[in-house]
């Protein structure tokens, strides 16, 4: 990755490993690869394939590599070195002989002479891609953009692949440099690298991991365990129930294979990682009783997850690690009846477990500093980002998001049209808007959420309509899955025959859904709500309980707040996080503009008392 991608297409042979990852991630800090990267890359594989990499830091397995002639061959992991060896002898004695560099056959190699050649083919295709780049950022990225005007440069100056482009790429990764987008993304880099550390000492050894219940999130759990050769045995209540979950990971790895992202042996190899066992095998109880850690996964009731505590306490071994994936349940509450409390620790991970990187881990007050260790250290080891959160109602980031959601209910009853709301924090750098993100998640789970957090955070989520949030569900809203979220949305149906073959077409947007307006008749107090103010109050509420949950020690540091945000619900990483973004404003201002929302809005507004005094000497949370 990096650097040494910049560097391997001069080589005059390339090789990699099946399960190597060649990449250009620069673009994911705000810059753009300045060791010849945007040179080198189109001249070796062209630039309709060179475009997509640079541009978003996509990386690609070996097979595909060689595909698109990144790498002249690949072989496994333990035989490079000889590969290497016997490669570089028969290219010293010609039984090799050096392929021929950027030239391309057939339609690929016509369209790459095109853009070489022709300026209306260039300006087509390098605005085609500014125009994709818009569509999918917004304008807030101003990398990729960079990148597609280096590209056109070089194309254009015949420079590319010559000093004159390498001349031209430092020059942009100079006004890269300095831009606030890229300072923000590299401070996240770092963060996210300090969190890839384990703090704790001593974990628990953990050879093999039981998961309980095999439904998407059980199954996420033991898909993304297997993938890093941790045996797992996944057991559900039925054998129906474990065939679902088995038959998802097995969908899962045969993707992957199809994208040519693993080989099909190393699919199987993962697999034969899983035992599948239920409720009516004889034999699941010894299975289970050989693991280290066993992490349940089943639904948001108190009493069954006591039921699986005690159960899990006969069937372990004392030293075996009992994990609760709860999103909501006071991680106290469920070890209370425990035998082995110190043993029992929670392990919040977020929905689709394969894709979402963080990972909360929940300690109780009488969990031992090794169990948190183990539960840390295989956090990391599944690839997730591991925060350690307080137990408290909703943990850091359902916590922040109550506020969120607080804030989202006011302003669906001042917008004229709703849809502004999504619109608004998209251009903000959210990846959804609060609508989508509620339908997403489950209207019925997001206002679950909120009530949950009442008696806690009081005022500070005491804004919403509870009247209006009740004819929401008693109208039958549910969420997109159910078909009957706040937005409604177009069929996922591919269009077929003429429509398919219309390239002016526009994708269906979702809209208002006619029922939610209805409920909400009585309700309404439509005004002139801006975009800007709605960007300020929605991230504010976010923004200001982030600073809370650092103030009491729900989370240990404003970097943990600022991974948790970014990679648990999407707050924009161009900022670093919330707590960068107040020190990119400034302490001092932050305040006086939520005093200001306060005075107009009321006192859910009213900053943290850190953030106050932190204000006096507009005093930041980074040195």
């Amino acid at each position: 990755w990096g650097g040494g991608a910049n560097f391997a297409p001069p080589c005059h042979y390339r090789i990699a490993t099946t399960s190597a990852s060649i990449g250009f991630p620069e673009v994911m800090l705000g810059l753009l690869p300045g060791f010849g990267g945007t040179q080198r890359l189109p001249a070796l594989i062209g630039m309709q394939n060179a475009m997509p990499m640079l541009m978003t830091g996509g990386n690609k397995k070996g097979p595909q590599a060689k595909k698109m002639k990144l790498v002249d061959q690949t072989c496994d992991q333990g035989q490079l070195m000889q590969c290497a060896m016997v490669v570089a002898k028969q290219i010293a004695d010609g039984t090799i002989k050096i392929p021929k560099r950027g030239k391309f056959t057939g339609m690929y190699g016509f369209v790459e002479d095109a853009i070489r050649d022709y300026s209306f083919v260039r300006d087509y295709v390098f605005s085609s891609a500014k125009k994709q780049v818009m569509k999918m950022t917004l304008g807030n990225y101003p990398a990729p953009l960079k990148i597609i005007e280096v590209l056109k440069k070089s194309v254009e100056s015949k420079g590319l692949n010559k000093p004159k482009g390498y001349d031209i790429e430092a020059d942009g990764f100079s006004d890269l440099c300095i831009t606030p987008q890229s300072q923000g993304l590299q401070a996240l880099f770092f963060a996210q690298t300090a969190t890839k550390k384990n703090p704790y000492k001593n974990a628990r050894p953990v050879k093999q991991v039981g998961v309980l219940g095999a439904g998407l999130m059980g199954a996420g759990i033991a898909e993304i365990t297997i993938t890093k050769d941790i045996p797992v045995v996944l057991k559900d209540v039925t054998a129906a129930g474990l065939a679902v979950g088995e038959t998802n990971i097995l969908k899962s790895m045969q993707t992957q294979v199809k994208r040519k992202r693993i080989s099909s042996f190393e699919a199987d190899r993962t697999i034969s990682r899983l035992i599948g066992v239920h409720d009516g095998m004889d034999s699941w109880k010894t299975h289970i009783g050989k693991c280290d850690m066993v992490i349940e996964a089943v639904f948001e009731n108190l009493a069954l997850k006591h039921k699986i505590v005690e159960q899990m306490e006969s069937v372990c071994k004392e030293s075996c690690i009992i994990a609760t994936n709860t999103s909501s349940l006071p991680v106290a509450d469920i070890a209370v009846h425990a035998a082995r409390p110190e043993n029992i620790v929670g392990m919040h991970y977020f929905s689709p477990v394969p894709k979402m990187q963080l990972l909360e881990i929940i300690p109780h007050a009488g969990t031992s500093e090794d169990v948190i260790a183990a539960a840390v250290a295989m956090g990391l080891k599944q690839g997730k980002l591991p925060i350690v959160c307080k137990d408290v109602p909703g943990f850091f980031v359902n916590r922040c998001l109550g506020p969120y959601i607080d804030e989202t209910i006011c302003l669906i009853l001042e917008m004229d049209n709703m849809l502004k709301m999504d619109k608004a924090m998209k251009n903000f750098g959210f990846p959804v808007g609060p609508l989508t993100l509620a339908d997403e998640a489950g209207v019925e789970v997001a206002f679950h959420l909120h009530a949950n957090l009442q008696k806690d955070l009081g005022v500070r989520v005491g804004g919403a309509n509870k009247d209006a949030m009740k004819a929401i569900l008693d109208a039958g809203i549910k969420g997109k899955r159910f078909n009957a979220g706040l937005l409604s949305y177009p069929s996922g149906k591919k269009p077929s025959g003429l429509a398919a073959m219309n390239p002016f077409a526009t994708k269906p947007s979702p809209k208002p859904n006619p029922v939610v307006l209805e409920a909400l008749k009585p309700f309404m107090k439509p005004g002139k709500v801006t975009e800007e103010e709605v960007q300020q109050r929605i991230q504010a509420r976010f923004v200001n309980e982030t600073v809370f949950c650092l103030q009491d020690g729900v989370i240990k540091s404003a970097a943990d707040g600022d991974v948790a945000s970014i990679f648990g619900i999407g707050f924009p990483p161009f900022t670093g996080g919330p707590f960068r973004y107040i020190d990119s404003i400034g302490t001092t201002k932050y305040v006086d503009i939520l005093n200001r929302l306060a005075d107009q809005h009321g006192p859910r507004f009213a900053p943290a008392p850190l953030l106050v005094d932190m204000a006096k000497t507009n005093k930041k949370f980074y040195p």
